[in-house]
């Protein structure tokens, strides 16, 4: 690094990624400044009043809270109880409208907050995807194998679509993109396009930590926190704040240029504003090798979603969150998490407050080229799962294809896809010394926030070391978490044997 520089960080962006990125900066002692374009911090984790309802602005997935990276990225601060994390009373569920052939029946199916325990719950979760008894069997022997699966086995499907993997245990086309589609919904993707190794770790984390949560306040409160313990740790932290683009001479970070013109000196530039938007708007692909360029040029983004925002005013939903499949042919996978389940404090007394979003990209997740989902497919899924809920809405703000309404940008993220996840998925640094990714464009695993955390610990990570910081070494695991990872392979094993197709004995 150049002496003529000083060593300081700007971060661009105060989503999950940027504002964690701020801090864990901080806390190494290097100076900070995080740049928020908006006037308020949090990006896509931001948050709107409305009727008197706290509204996230995006649609974020259940978490693992301090078990997952959010608590780690405060521990590392140490700061761990900075965030409360609840968790709801009722289990999760998943719903399902009628076939797509008209039938009328359709179903809902608890989900038990351990999903090691889904046995229980095996033969409502078949009725309700319509498997045959064989089938059922193989789905539970999906489900059980996934959540016992370890990092090697999961990487070696990252590169199959989670309706390819699924078809491996369900030969039936039409069961294997309905069960394909429910693993891709943590990545916002249809079945078949996510990545069956990144939809399958997500639902190993799930079962593992045993519990869902969501945070007290929203999810605008992660960033609200990062952003006031980076604060305390010395970090500037500036709204209404725009980098029209990063300075780079010889290959290397110089500063960022303002809006307003206004040059500031710093080695060093972590931007969660997109890979695409990084290299292409905020530095310039001349500054980069032409191989990097094209790849980047030939990276998916994340697809744009449909979202809804409801307030009702009473409570409806049944449950903490949704998932499932709507009706039409094909099916609509939605998702859907009612934050009011967790802090009732987001909502006037006994109102409750719904987020829900439809799988981007093609309707129903069956095929790349069909039309995107609609506000309208989104509503019909979610009326189907919540009987009533029109009637009963004080409000319902739809954004088609934006997630934080009118006029707003999205989160720019990397789709998880085969060839985007694992090691195939673009790294936390680039060819310009000094310029760094954080959030979900690159680095990290799993989704929403959680993979956006992920990512700038993985970010941070790599700027200390390139700075010659010693990180240490890694604490071992604890025995209990051994222990667990055993038996739950042991169990994985047991319903595998049990549930092979027949004809299979041993040695076969």
């Amino acid at each position: 690094m150049d002496d003529e520089v000083p060593l300081r960080a700007v971060v661009i962006g105060s989503g999950v990624g940027g504002a964690a990125a701020a801090l864990l900066l901080s806390h190494a002692g290097i100076p900070t400044l995080l740049a928020e374009k908006e006037r308020r911090l949090g990006g896509s984790a931001a948050a709107v009043e409305r009727d008197g309802f706290r509204v996230d602005t995006g649609t974020h997935m259940l978490c693992r809270g301090e078990d997952g990276p959010l608590g780690d990225v405060l521990r590392r601060v140490g700061q761990g109880d900075a965030i409360a994390f609840r968790q709801s009373g009722e289990p999760a569920a998943l719903c399902f409208a009628g076939a797509a052939r008209g039938a009328q029946r359709g179903g809902r199916v608890a989900l038990p907050a351990d999903l090691r325990r889904l046995a229980a719950s095996a033969l409502d979760l078949a009725r309700a995807l319509e498997l045959t008894p064989l089938e059922a069997a193989r789905a539970a022997r999906l489900l059980a194998h996934a959540t016992a699966m370890r990092d090697m086995d999961l990487a070696a499907c990252d590169d199959v679509t989670a309706e390819a993997y699924a078809a491996r245990f369900l030969p039936r086309a039409a069961a294997a993109a309905r069960l394909g589609g429910l693993l891709g919904l943590p990545l916002l993707l249809p079945g078949s396009e996510a990545s069956a190794g990144e939809a399958l770790l997500a639902l190993r984390q799930l079962a593992r930590s045993g519990r869902q949560s969501y945070p007290e306040g929203g999810a605008a409160r992660v960033p609200d926190v990062f952003c006031r313990l980076a604060r305390e740790l010395g970090a500037a932290v500036r709204t209404g704040m725009a980098v029209r683009r990063v300075l780079v001479r010889d290959r290397r970070v110089r500063g960022v240029e303002l809006e307003d013109g206004t040059t500031l000196s710093a080695r060093i530039v972590v931007s969660t504003a997109g890979l695409a938007s990084t290299v292409a708007e905020l530095v310039g692909e001349p500054h980069f090798p032409e191989a990097y360029v094209a790849r980047v040029r030939a990276l998916r983004p994340q697809p744009r979603q449909v979202q809804v925002k409801i307030g009702l005013r009473r409570r409806l939903a049944a449950a903490g969150a949704l998932a499932g499949l709507g009706g039409g042919a094909p099916a609509l996978p939605f998702y859907c998490v009612a934050p009011t389940r967790f802090d009732p404090s987001l909502a006037p007394p006994g109102h409750e407050l719904l987020c829900a979003c439809a799988v981007s990209g093609a309707s129903g997740g069956a095929s790349p080229g069909a039309p995107p989902a609609t506000v309208d497919e989104l509503l019909r899924a979610l009326a189907g799962a919540v009987p009533g809920l029109l009637s009963e809405a004080v409000f319902v703000d739809g954004s088609p294809g934006d997630e934080r309404g009118p006029g707003a940008e999205l989160a720019a993220g990397t789709a998880q896809t085969p060839g985007q996840v694992g090691r195939a998925r673009p790294a936390v640094y680039t060819p310009v010394r000094g310029l760094y990714l954080a959030g979900r464009a690159a680095g990290g695993r799993g989704a929403g926030m959680e993979l956006a955390a992920s990512s700038a610990m993985e970010c941070v990570d790599r700027i200390l070391v390139d700075l010659g910081r010693d990180l240490g070494a890694p604490a071992p695991p604890a025995l209990i978490d051994i222990a667990g990872d055993l038996l739950g392979r042991v169990a994985a094993s047991t319903v595998s044997w049990v549930a092979r197709p027949r004809g299979q004995g041993r040695g076969s």
